[in-house]
């Protein structure tokens, strides 16, 4: 999908532009989104003056839509998380890792996995509950929840969420309710899980498209911009930690798919991109990442995750970035 395709889709998700309710500024707005995904002004043209005619209560003659189109040109650039692939600063393939030291070998562990007390697909309360805890759509923790990697139950007396899928090989919990299990303690990671297996790669069955994040609040992030973005051809996969290599017995589950990374912005997030870069690579996959570096919230405050790059902002909106997230 191109960047003219993936602006006609954004467009049409856009509310409609009524005369005497705005509808100047919400013009005007279309037309910085189209700038903004890196069009030339007449190709920007067309695709605005589509969507004037769907979209805008009376319609926009000619002039007015090119003297607004103008406006836009000058007021607005082009974006990274809105450009193409191939001038999207956002956008960061991986070269050979650059570590400072070997990784020390992995520590065996047992195949047991945890004991998991049990668990169920959630109630709509419970999707509700945790959307606002992560500032995500509820529809996605409900995705999570049918794709099986998102399960509900009670962990030290709290309605608790848990990162899981069916190999059970690893389960974090957290509380439903975004509060702490204890002091300075969010993610429980259950005794006996193997920390090393990346959640829902079983799963991924025949998507060729993956997106690998870094910890639970990640894997609703994913969930919520494939649903935002129209992708169920991406699957999403969640390593519930930065400082571990990639489970052997899953390595070549990522063989021939197309993997984009989505590690934390930080020093640990850094190092286990290049590291899961390198196991990928050798494992057969075709890797890449994306980086959060420069970009910040609708707040105002860096992005540091997905989860922060995907919160919804206080109008209800998204924030600008869902068209050149995945490959």
């Amino acid at each position: 999908m191109n960047a003219s395709d993936r602006a006609r889709r954004y467009l049409a998700k856009l509310p409609p532009a009524l005369s005497g309710s705005g509808g100047h500024n919400q013009t005007l707005q279309a037309a910085c989104r189209l700038v903004e995904f890196g069009l030339r002004e007449e190709e920007a043209f067309l695709l605005l003056a589509e969507w004037n005619l769907t979209h805008c209560k009376p319609s926009w003659g000619e002039g007015e839509l090119r003297h607004k189109l103008a406006d836009a040109f000058r007021r607005t650039v082009p974006r990274a998380p809105f450009a193409q692939r191939h001038t999207s600063t956002a956008f960061r393939p991986i070269p050979a890792p650059r570590l400072s030291s070997p990784l020390p070998p992995a520590s065996p562990r047992g195949t047991d996995g945890p004991r998991i007390p049990i668990l169920g697909p959630g109630t709509p309360g419970d999707f509700a509950a945790v959307a606002r805890s992560r500032g995500l759509s509820a529809e996605a923790v409900a995705l999570a929840s049918g794709a099986g990697l998102v399960r509900f139950g009670t962990w030290l007396g709290a309605r608790a969420w848990f990162a899981v899928d069916r190999s059970r090989r690893v389960a974090q919990a957290r509380r439903v309710d975004g509060s702490p299990h204890a002091p300075g303690v969010k993610a429980w990671t259950l005794k006996g899980s193997q920390a090393r297996w990346p959640v829902g790669i079983g799963e991924t069955g025949d998507e060729a498209v993956v997106a690998l994040v870094e910890g639970g609040p990640d894997l609703l992030a994913a969930f919520h911009c494939i649903h935002a973005q129209g992708r169920p051809d991406v699957a999403p996969v969640a390593i519930l930690g930065a400082e571990v290599r990639i489970h052997e017995d899953a390595l070549r589950l990522f063989q021939g798919k197309r993997v984009r990374i989505f590690g934390h912005d930080d020093d640990a997030g850094d190092r286990a991109t290049n590291r899961w870069a390198e196991e990928l690579t050798a494992a057969g996959a075709d890797v890449d990442a994306f980086s959060f570096r420069g970009l910040t919230t609708f707040t105002g405050d860096p992005v540091k995750d997905l989860n922060d790059f995907a919160r919804i902002g206080p109008d209800g909106s998204h924030a600008d970035f869902i068209q050149a997230l995945f490959p």
